[in-house]
């Protein structure tokens, strides 16, 4: 792979031009103009790490437990020691939130947890080191590890989006069971998903449970789609039918 993207944003005798004027400013304005200007050129973005900072940042590494050899690795697009610092960088992020959780800020204040800006910088590094070495490539620990920071893997909209589809699974249920004659309720639909009837009733927090089902009935009459009766797996009221024998091998 290597040998394949040797010239990744390079012209062979060093970076392009294309390269070098980002590195020359590396704003977002900068690099965007760059890009749509230019939208088939290599461009090299690494602009963060190298050993004169790694110098300068042995004390606050070690200050935490983070080794700066590793850290030289990580540089050098190391995979393993990418996924190796990723993990520990996880694992520090554990452990500040446990003494967050324990309510003891005061020790985050002396310094006994590890500072965010600390393991942004590193992320930074990796990330750089990958474009550097014409590696573009993500380690799947810092994929884990970037996506934590950026607000973990149950995120705002992802909980909206879920809320949203257990509602109206829940509004398609109750229509179900209305059109076999039923009453909907908060117990029946809890029972098909597995949860509280409390947490049913959370998913409609303005009380407009019926009023959902009546919508989801009305349209499924339109369209011929609501089932005749309710696919819950447990018996309901009035439901006396033996269900089928299986048949007999001959």
């Amino acid at each position: 792979m290597r040998t394949a993207m040797s010239h990744y944003g390079s012209d062979g005798g060093g970076f392009n031009a294309f390269s070098k004027a980002y590195k020359k400013n590396p704003s977002i304005e900068h690099y965007v103009k760059l890009r749509r200007e230019n939208p088939n050129a290599e461009i090299e973005v690494s602009v963060i790490g190298g050993l004169d900072q790694l110098c300068f940042m042995q004390p606050e590494l070690k200050k935490y437990g983070i080794d700066p050899y590793l850290v030289a690795s990580v540089m050098d697009a190391d995979f393993d020691a990418i996924s190796k610092l990723s993990l520990q960088l996880l694992e520090k992020m554990i452990e500040a939130r446990e003494l967050a959780r324990k309510s003891r800020t005061h020790l985050a204040r002396r310094g006994l947890a590890i500072p965010d800006k600390l393991i942004n910088w590193l992320i930074t590094v990796a990330l750089d080191s990958l474009s550097w070495n014409d590696f573009p490539y993500i380690p799947r620990d810092l994929i884990v590890l970037i996506r934590e920071r950026l607000g973990g893997s149950n995120p705002e909209y992802e909980q909206a989006s879920k809320a949203w589809h257990n509602r109206m699974s829940a509004a398609f249920i109750g229509a179900g069971l209305m059109a076999a004659g039923l009453k909907p309720s908060f117990r029946l639909i809890s029972k098909h998903f597995g949860v509280a009837p409390s947490t049913v009733k959370r998913w409609f927090p303005e009380g407009d449970f019926l009023k959902e089902v009546g919508k989801v009935l009305r349209m499924g009459m339109r369209q011929k789609e609501i089932p005749a009766k309710p696919s819950l797996n447990h018996p309901t009221k009035g439901s006396h039918k033996r269900p089928a024998r299986p048949l007999r091998k001959k």
